[in-house]
């Protein structure tokens, strides 16, 4: 028949199938929510939003510190609500870090180039000098009686002195007093126990470490393909319950930036090797167990 229509007989051999390929859906595509042949991987897009997330950050974490210490609810939710909206905004510029422990983490997890990583880090410390700078001018004088600080014993008229903080002294991160119960108890107030630390630095640095852990945790796994849609609710969740739990015991910080930043314009250092060393830590452990083998590959369960 075929010479007849002179027409080339089919073939039915069998078909060639694909090949598989190992390359995993993490492979497919940029380190970080960037899509190909857009300009969203652009390092001036990133860094500005970077520049601008951590200012937004710094600044609602600042004041809610200032007015609704020790309000730990309210500090989490105004904070992790603030990451919600900075993330799912400028996740698809490669942004959504705010945070030199997370820039740390997607470095070592291998989601972040190095050189891209060395433009983020100088634009979020910037940032949150400059957030505190703005806001030292914008609060003033300090309007909250729980901010005044006790001062040493005036010898001429016998009546303790005290200072007030000012609103960016107030909000800069630290170690609480411990409290005692005295006795009667359940008949006398609580009273702060001279010279004492709520946790010691040792225990505050580990602290901060396990708290930054959960919030790198929470960036990693909102990459996944499966979770992009829910990555600003993940990493938001992750700091509110940082606060809600940790803040009692050092602030929760998570951020050395959002340490750094209140220290610079104050002028109080005091504990800021803590809020350097804890999160920095926490989010390079974050990197390396989730980034290269929890998370390694897109199809990990």
């Amino acid at each position: 028949m075929a010479e007849v229509t002179g027409t080339t007989p089919a073939q039915y051999g069998e078909a060639e199938s694909p090949q598989p390929t190992t390359q995993s859906r993490w492979e497919t595509q940029t380190h970080w929510h960037q899509e190909e042949g857009s300009e969203a991987d652009s390092p001036v897009r990133q860094v500005l939003a970077e520049f601008i997330g951590t200012f937004a950050f710094v600044a609602v974490a600042v004041c809610t510190t200032y007015w609704w210490y020790p309000d730990f609810v309210a500090m989490g939710l105004a904070c992790g609500l603030t990451v919600v909206v900075l993330v799912s905004a400028f996740s698809r510029l490669g942004s959504g870090q705010f945070n030199p422990a997370i820039t740390l983490g997607l470095l070592l997890g291998g989601r972040l180039p190095l050189a891209r990583a060395m433009m983020i880090l100088p634009a979020q410390i910037i940032s949150a000098v400059l957030a505190c700078f703005i806001l030292s001018s914008f609060l003033g004088a300090n309007e909250k009686m729980n901010w005044i600080k006790p001062g040493p014993i005036n010898e001429t008229t016998g009546q303790q002195t005290a200072t007030m903080k000012t609103p960016i002294e107030a909000a800069t991160p630290f170690i609480p007093t411990r409290m005692e119960i005295p006795e009667p108890i359940g008949q006398v107030a609580p009273r702060a126990i001279p010279n004492s630390q709520r946790v010691s630095v040792v225990k505050a640095i580990v602290i901060e470490v396990m708290l930054t852990f959960f919030w790198g945790l929470a960036v990693f796994a909102g990459l996944r393909n499966e979770n992009r849609q829910m990555a600003g609710f993940l990493a938001g969740g992750a700091v509110a319950v940082g606060l809600l739990c940790g803040g009692i015991l050092t602030g929760a910080v998570m951020n050395p930036v959002r340490a750094f930043g209140p220290a610079v314009v104050s002028g109080q250092w005091d504990f800021q090797l803590i809020y350097w060393i804890g999160p920095m830590l926490g989010g390079a452990l974050a990197g390396v167990v989730c980034g290269q083998f929890l998370f390694r590959d897109d199809e990990a369960v």
